[in-house]
This record gives structure tokens, sequence and C-alpha cells, in this order.
């Protein structure tokens, strides 16, 4: 069995296209906060769950862009959205897959870097996230809203126990 490879992909920020400009991405780190716990009686420690670390996407256009730098200063945490699109192509015949990461939030920093003449520019954005899913071939696999406290994977709704027990129910 051969790995998938990322044939190609593209980049929507606010609805707005960005193929042949999306230079790179670096999609969120799923990361959950551990803290060790050792009480009277364990042999070792047992790390416990307490919950997400930030999300955060980070990516690359491959020029000063007026669209992207008009969605600075975007008051509401969840006010830009983007969505990564990808085809991952079988190298054994197995053909092709989509992935789509969609997520919502606000840029932290635009580092237009440095300027050289006859280069393009290059506007590098940080964008600390409230909402994230992960989709293949259009199913949702991992959906993580921030802000609602909502944690669903492969279809199961993990904080709907928590959620319940504090009145919060959707």
């Amino acid at each position: 069995m051969l790995p998938r490879v990322l044939k190609d992909f593209t980049l929507f920020i606010d609805g707005v296209g960005y193929a042949g400009l999306a230079e790179e991405i670096t999609l969120p780190k799923l990361t959950r906060q551990m803290e060790d716990h050792q009480a009277g009686g364990m042999l070792g420690p047992v790390k416990l769950d307490l919950g997400m670390e930030a999300l955060t996407l980070d990516f690359t256009i491959a020029e000063f862009n007026p669209e992207i730098l008009k969605l600075w200063g975007n008051a509401n945490a969840s006010g830009i959205s983007a969505r990564f699109l990808g085809s991952l192509v079988s190298q054994d015949g197995g053909g092709t897959d989509a992935v789509e990461v969609s997520v919502r939030g606000r840029f932290e920093e635009i580092d237009p870097g440095s300027a050289k003449k006859k280069e393009t520019g290059k506007l590098k954005l940080k964008m600390p996230l409230t909402y994230y899913r992960y989709s293949h071939n259009s199913v949702p696999l991992i959906e993580l809203d921030m802000i609602s406290g909502k944690e669903s994977v492969g279809g199961t709704d993990l904080s709907a126990a928590v959620m319940k027990a504090l009145g919060i129910t959707v």
C-alpha cells in the first residue's frame, strides 16, 4: 500500500478563491491540553484530558492582496471563513480523494515580509480559530466549535454529555 499524495490544493477566504496565489498552508494542529495526575495508590501518572489547545491556521499568499488586507481588524472572533480543498491521489490505483478543512476565526498577524525587485510580494497570515471541520470525500470526520463547546468525531458528539450536564442542550 502506498500513501496518497496531495496532488494539488486551493484556498478560499470569505468565499473568494485563491487558486494560483495560495502558495503554502499550515493546517491547524489538533492538540489536547493534558496534565499529569498521580494520586495515592497509583503506580504512575496518568494524563488527564483538560480540553483542546488553541487552533491556528497559517498560510502564505503570493502577492500583497488588497481583498485579504481589507479583512484586517475584523472584530468578530469568528468573522473570517477559510476553506482548504485538497486532492489526494492514490499511488496504487485507488483513485482520488477530496479533503476539505473549513475554519472560522480572524487574523492575528499579517506579515508582508521583505520586498524585492522582480519578485512576487508575499503575505504570511496567522489566523487563530474558533471553528474547525475536517471532511474526507464530503464526510465530516472532526468538527470543533471552540465557543459552543461542540466536539464531534466520526459523527459522535463527544461533548453532548458535558453540555447536557451544564443545561446547555441544542
